[in-house]
């Protein structure tokens, strides 16, 4: 009996659509799995290609072999190509470029861990007047079978954030002397400008702290704080409130006290922004746990002869100061953790 798995990756932590039903009891044909997100803001682009893979047998045992997910790269031309507009076939290219390839470590699972590759573009490619005003079009053609596949995306543009350089990141009020409690706690709110092309936003507050041990020894630690998705809604002017409980409640929930601490000290947040595409927050959205009886889950794709995603994101960060009525408070609720004040 013949049994099919596809090797679905989306290259991480986070696409023009379409949606195209997979059947994966009809007749063989070749299938090309494609995930890439193109962002700017990084010197280099990512893009993961694999097969579906029919046999006799089982088709775990098949998923381990790299051959039965990976073409052999000699077989495949991939490009990407910048054009003036969004059609295929009747638009001007205004740059062309070759992905190559490398290999990457993937831990054990499944899939083969021999070989992992994946295509890469050369690290100045967007690094172009207006490059995220152009469309790029992904080309994969297997030079063995003829198939042809391609996708298109565009850029989201850069993300402008609203916030002073001086404003510190703050979860108390004043803390009186001496501390009694409960204390009271604040909330901090940031400020952006809506990226065009943007669709999704996600914060990571990354809390950075140190700790110091009784050996003379220091150790710089952080603890990533994840903030619920926040969808466009049509206004140039966004913002989130981080509350000052919920990130009490985050540090006592996720630290420890190590062995031989002496004391550890609350340093800064980083903010680490993440900008998504419209493709992207739908793929999410599909993709998200079911939480009826239905188990129906429809496949969302905008990969053309293909299956998967290329779609495009934007990263940034800003980095904030603790006030220093947080750094005290903190030191009176979490003393058991370790904290104080410098």
């Amino acid at each position: 009996m013949k049994k099919i798995a596809v090797f679905l990756i989306l290259f991480s932590t986070l696409f023009t659509a379409c949606e195209t039903d997979f059947d994966v009891n009809a007749s063989w044909k070749e299938v090309t799995v494609v995930y890439g997100l193109l962002d700017q803001s990084q010197e280099q682009q990512y893009i993961k290609i694999n097969k579906a893979f029919l046999g006799e047998g089982n088709a775990l045992q098949m998923a381990s072999i790299s051959d039965s997910v990976n073409y052999n790269p000699a077989d495949l031309e991939v490009k990407i190509i910048k054009v003036k507009d969004g059609s295929f076939g009747s638009v001007i290219a205004l740059d062309t470029i070759d992905l190559d390839t490398t290999l990457i470590i993937k831990d054990d699972g499944l899939f083969a861990t021999d070989e992992n590759i994946i295509y890469t573009t050369p690290s100045n490619f967007f690094l172009t007047n207006n490059a995220d005003e152009k469309d790029y079009i992904l080309s994969i053609v297997n030079k063995k079978s003829g198939q042809k596949v391609w996708a298109k995306t565009n850029l989201i543009h850069e993300l402008m954030l609203d916030i002073p350089g001086n404003k510190p990141m703050g979860f108390y009020a004043e803390v009186p002397n001496p501390p009694v409690s409960p204390l009271e706690k604040t909330s901090t709110t940031v400020k952006w400008y809506h990226s065009k092309n943007g669709k999704i936003y996600q914060i990571i507050a990354r809390i950075h702290y140190k700790d110091y041990f009784n050996d003379g020894t220091v150790s710089s630690m952080y603890l990533d704080w994840l903030q619920p998705q926040i969808i466009f809604e049509n206004t140039n002017e966004m913002h989130y409130t981080f509350k000052g409980d919920a990130f009490v409640n985050t540090l006592a929930n996720n630290l420890t006290v190590p062995a031989n601490l002496k004391e550890r000290r609350l340093i800064e947040m980083e903010l680490l922004f993440t900008v998504g595409s419209e493709d992207l927050q739908t793929y999410i959205s599909v993709n998200e746990p079911f939480e009826g009886i239905v188990q129906e889950r429809p496949v969302f794709t905008n990969i053309n002869n293909g299956i998967g995603l290329f779609t495009s994101r934007y990263n940034k960060s800003h980095i904030m100061e603790f006030s220093s009525t947080t750094k005290e408070g903190i030191e009176f609720d979490l003393d058991s953790l370790g904290f104080v004040d410098p």
